[in-house]
């Protein structure tokens, strides 16, 4: 027997776990350079586009108009302080003033961000010397929207109008282990979309189907759908967005990749998948350490915290993670509490699963509570999320919910919520191990991800 310190909230917990179990943590390695010289190499040979100084002296004078997107301050700080000044600087050594650049920061459907938020970000230098050219992206922004079309998949393709109209369109992001596409990458087709532009790939029938349900990115539906949006992006600019990605661990950069998004899916997947992908056996019970926030918001949410459980169920290539039937347990303090401030439409979509049980009804309620114009209004008036959110945790949560024969959340405070969500509560870790043992038999194979949410994610080879 081992015994392992979980993650739970604000504290840790130790669990006592069988002989056999195994336990799975991101294992530290080194950066492949100095984060400014990755930087430097991306930007000055971009995989399918000339060096940045050149596409910018390409630029149309008397009228350049460059934006430079982000993926939005939830994403690494490491990130975006490494690459921005080096993206400033280049534009500023071409020609390109201050007063033609804008920044965007693709929020989605995420909250927007305070100026105190955008100067902890990006700096306060860079915050005061754009002033009102830092923006958030608003998907309910019908001004501030283009319609291109639809993609192969008849996916509605709406997007950031400043994006789409811009002379040159910088797109600053990360690849990380993500069940939305196996990796991340590409954020202009989720950052900058209006709200009419999610439906498609973010329902059930993208994120929701089955052949999204694991974590090869080569394969994944999902993955198609989003480069099928960029695709149609690209063709209607002057030139392809360049992107600009880098992956990070705990100590900061550890590789940046430029480029098309194609060409930097290419020479990061491999890399990634060295890095981040960890090889495992088909599990009877998943023990998930849950940190005291992650993804959108405080592990308090309880839709949150059981995305957090059902997230890494998700990321298996081979064979599944968790054999039909198996207990997923959740290590947490979790008080179990929706903050309607900040994420409206989080218990009224909670409350529509607990009555009907079903998955197509609840998506089916998305159009009425996700176009409530109260809710809205929240939304657009800064630091909430948009009331469509919840249902895309649903999408995204129905297999583990349905693959796991029990969910229990340990160190959870009881509550109506869990009851709604399905959801078991246990006292201790030890409690919720031994019921998950007592309904799969005692010798379940167990894996332990004890650190998921407070180190960089892995995914997992399976067989």
């Amino acid at each position: 027997m081992a015994t392992v310190e979980f993650d739970a909230g604000a504290r840790r917990q130790a669990l006592t776990l069988p002989d056999g179990a195994t336990v799975l943590e991101y294992v530290e390695q080194p950066a492949t350079g100095e984060a400014g010289a990755l930087v430097d190499r991306a930007l000055d040979a971009p995989l399918g586009l000339p060096p940045l100084r050149e596409l910018a002296a390409t630029l149309p004078r008397g009228g350049r108009r460059v934006v430079i997107a982000f993926d939005d301050p939830n994403r690494p700080l490491a990130t975006i302080r490494a690459v921005l000044p080096a993206v400033l600087g280049r534009l500023n050594a071409a020609g390109v003033g201050d007063e033609d650049i804008t920044l965007v920061s693709a929020n989605g459907m995420h909250p927007k961000f305070s100026r105190e938020a955008f100067a902890a970000y990006l700096g306060p230098d860079v915050l005061e010397r754009f002033g009102g050219r830092v923006r958030n992206h608003d998907c309910e922004d019908v001004d501030d929207l283009v319609d291109l079309g639809a993609t192969e998949f008849g996916d509605v393709v709406q997007v950031n109008r400043h994006a789409v109209e811009s002379d040159l369109l910088i797109y600053v992001g990360n690849v990380a282990v993500n069940i939305w596409g196996g990796y991340s990458g590409t954020g202009s087709v989720v950052g900058l979309a209006g709200v009419r532009g999610f439906a498609g790939h973010h329902g059930r029938h993208g994120i929701g189907h089955p052949d999204s349900c694991h974590g090869d990115p080569h394969a994944m539906l999902y993955q198609r759908r989003k480069r099928a949006v960029a695709a149609v992006i690209d063709r209607a600019r002057p030139r392809p967005v360049l992107y600009v990605e880098a992956m990070t661990d705990g100590r900061g950069v550890v590789d940046v990749f430029a480029g098309t998004s194609d060409r930097i899916r290419a020479a990061a997947w491999p890399e990634a998948d060295r890095r981040f992908v960890r090889p495992a056996a088909p599990a009877d019970v998943v023990i998930v350490g849950l940190a005291p926030a992650f993804l959108y918001g405080p592990a308090h949410n309880p839709l949150i915290a059981l995305t957090g459980v059902c997230f890494p169920l998700r990321l298996w290539r081979g064979q599944p993670l968790l054999r039909p039937g198996g207990v997923v347990i959740g290590v947490t303090d979790s008080l179990g509490v929706v903050d309607a401030a900040t994420h409206p439409g989080y218990e009224e979509a909670i409350a529509e699963f607990g009555v009907a049980r079903s998955f197509e009804t609840v998506a089916k309620a998305g159009s009425r509570i996700g176009g409530d114009a109260a809710l809205v209004a929240r939304y657009r008036a800064g630091s909430a999320y948009h009331p469509w959110h919840p249902f895309w945790l649903f999408a995204e949560d129905e297999y583990g919910m349905t693959r796991a024969g029990a969910i229990i959340m340990a160190g959870a405070r009881p509550g109506m919520l869990w009851q709604q969500l399905g959801c078991v509560v246990a006292a201790t870790p030890s409690d919720a191990l031994a019921q998950a043992r007592g309904l799969v038999g005692a010798e379940a194979r167990i894996v332990a991800l004890p650190t998921y949410w407070s180190k960089p994610r892995i995914a997992f080879q399976v067989g």
